[in-house]
């Protein structure tokens, strides 16, 4: 396995390994978003459901504290910053993209570390959480730990539509959760009391448009 390295999206796009007409690309662009990681010639870097349905949840909830577990290039912190929130906490094995992405973004703490350790963190109103493929079963069992460090919502990535059976067995029987479809994606979006008509609403408007 080569090392884990960041790699310029303008060298993606002129060496063919990344179409300027991706959404990782395109989203990328949109939120000025120069570096992403490769894992073995696989680039990581933001999709459209995630972004689409945090963009959402970051525009209703208005949260002013944000931690971003498992967060890769630093998109997602640099949409909540761009949405207006002061405190963000970023952590991931791997932040190299994003250090060198978030530079000069005020209010962004980057922790490099393992951010299954999450319950350490501090409290924070949203929480995302991207978390690789293999770890999305480890990750939905800690969700009653999770419940106790936000305030308002949380989002996970539990992967594609064809997963989503699968992994909602995790969830069954919970409370305050719903899974929500975004580009071919699947969410569990969880939240506490006095913010379930938001979660429906941006349910409503992500599925149903």
């Amino acid at each position: 396995m080569l090392k884990p390295r960041p790699v310029k999206l303008s060298w993606l796009i002129r060496t063919g390994r990344l179409s300027e007409f991706s959404p990782t690309a395109l989203i990328s662009e949109k939120l000025g978003i120069d570096w992403l990681m490769m894992f073995d010639e696989y680039v990581y870097g933001p999709g459209p459901g995630i972004v689409e349905l945090l963009d959402l949840i970051l525009r209703y909830v208005k949260p002013k504290s944000f931690l971003d577990l498992f967060g890769g290039s630093g998109a997602l912190s640099k949409l909540a910053s761009l949405r207006g929130v002061r405190k963000i906490t970023y952590i991931d094995l791997y932040p190299d993209a994003a250090i060198l992405n978030l530079r000069g973004v005020s209010g962004v703490e980057i922790i490099k570390g393992d951010a299954m350790n999450f319950s350490r963190l501090g409290v924070y109103d949203v929480v995302v959480a991207d978390p690789p493929r293999e770890l999305i079963d480890e990750f939905l069992e800690k969700v009653d730990d999770l419940r106790k460090i936000f305030r308002k919502t949380c989002l996970i990535w539990i992967g594609d539509v064809e997963e989503l059976e699968e992994r909602s067995s995790l969830l069954k029987g919970r409370r305050m959760v719903k899974t929500i479809r975004a580009w071919g994606d699947c969410f569990a979006t969880l939240w506490k009391p006095g913010f379930g008509d938001i979660v429906k609403h941006i349910k409503d408007l992500i599925e149903y448009g």
